[in-house]
């Protein structure tokens, strides 16, 4: 039997409608888009490496030995290799931000301490623990020229004749990047 109105398939597909884009202009616009996000990668690149580098001042922070006592204030004790610079038995702030403020030492007789921080501010009453030691940490908020210092009261002692075992007082700053004087040499 034969079909009168059926070619062979080979006759068929010339005959078939070719699809509205041909391939080669799809992969000519495929590589164009490629061609086009490579050169913003590129342009990305150059611009990262050659924008000039921000520079912040080192984080602000000092280790601070306390020796006894002078006109009612803690003495510190700092070696010469700190950040962050200390007159008057005051710690000078130079950088805007949180710090980080600890202290541990331990006492002879029973004392009363404040920590001052900031001007027109009430001090910090630092708590001390029955077996005469203080182990104290808190966050505050410090500006250029802010004073940290700590006062200290004994009931029985004058402030020249107090002894202490020893202790020591950190600040360490916690979110550099924020206003920063020049450090003075």
């Amino acid at each position: 039997m034969k079909m009168e109105g059926v070619q062979p398939l080979d006759e068929n597909v010339g005959s078939a409608p070719r699809p509205r884009f041909q391939w080669n202009k799809l992969l000519l616009a495929a590589s164009a888009i490629q061609g086009l996000g490579l050169l913003l990668c590129l342009t990305y690149i150059c611009l990262h490496f050659s924008a000039p580098q921000v520079q912040h001042p080192p984080i602000q922070s000092i280790r601070i030995l306390l020796t006894g006592c002078k006109e009612e204030k803690l003495s510190l004790f700092a070696n010469d290799a700190q950040i962050m610079k200390v007159e008057n038995n005051s710690i000078i702030i130079n950088c805007d931000g949180f710090y980080l403020i600890s202290m541990k030492g331990y006492f002879h007789e029973e004392v009363s301490i404040n920590l001052h921080y900031r001007m027109n501010r009430k001090p910090i009453s630092i708590p001390l623990r029955k077996d005469l030691q203080v182990d104290f940490t808190t966050v505050v908020s410090l500006a250029y020229k802010d004073k940290v210092y700590l006062s200290m009261n004994a009931q029985n002692t004058s402030c020249e004749d107090f002894r202490m075992n020893g202790g020591e007082l950190y600040l360490i700053q916690q979110n550099p990047g924020g206003f920063c004087a020049p450090v003075r040499i």
